[in-house]
């Protein structure tokens, strides 16, 4: 009798959540941004490299080349930085607090062409940390490299489909050079 009306129940949830237009989030093709181009080829083997290929796959929209020569844009990821500092001690000088840094500098190329600046990206995490749970730790610290390269990797895919994006990429297409703007030009988004 408990399983039937635990079955039910579920039925019952899963029904009422999609009734009310629940749905996971993913990269959608009608509700994303469009890139400025629609094939590409990216020119790494780092560890970001393929988290944006497999995100770029879920788009068909976007077709991945195996050349540059195919492609009509080149992302190239011209560094991945990887840093672990001490953010806290306690009184005995044992470490409490790590502070993870992952930097990722990349470029696009749009027919041989820099697409306006380089794109530099960075995501931050804390871990505590205790000499009793190494192992543990070492999981976490794991974990929290793969979530900020996920991270990166969305950010990177938002930055590429920025509005400045298409308009220097649409530039580049009509051979018209787009002003570069310095850091004192304003933010950049």
């Amino acid at each position: 009798m408990t399983r039937c009306i635990s079955w039910s129940m579920t039925v019952l949830l899963a029904l009422l959540l999609a009734a009310c237009g629940f749905q996971l989030r993913g990269l959608e093709p009608s509700s994303a941004h469009p890139l400025p181009f629609t094939s590409l080829y990216i020119d790494s083997t780092s560890s970001i490299a393929g988290e944006v290929r497999s995100r770029l796959a879920l788009d068909p929209r976007i077709k991945l080349k195996t050349s540059a020569n195919e492609a009509e844009a080149v992302l190239r990821i011209l560094g991945e930085d990887k840093l672990r500092d001490i953010l806290t001690i306690d009184r005995s000088g044992q470490t409490n607090e790590y502070r993870f840094t992952y930097i990722v500098t990349a470029q696009l190329y749009m027919h041989g062409a820099p697409i306006d600046e380089p794109i530099v990206l960075r995501q931050f995490r804390t871990m505590t940390y205790s000499d009793n749970s190494i192992l543990g730790k070492s999981q976490e610290e794991d974990l929290l490299w793969t979530d900020m390269r996920k991270d990166v990797a969305q950010l990177l895919l938002y930055r590429l489909s920025s509005d400045r994006m298409v308009k220097a990429a649409a530039s580049a297409a009509a051979g018209v050079t787009a002003p570069v703007r310095g850091p004192d030009a304003g933010s950049q988004p």
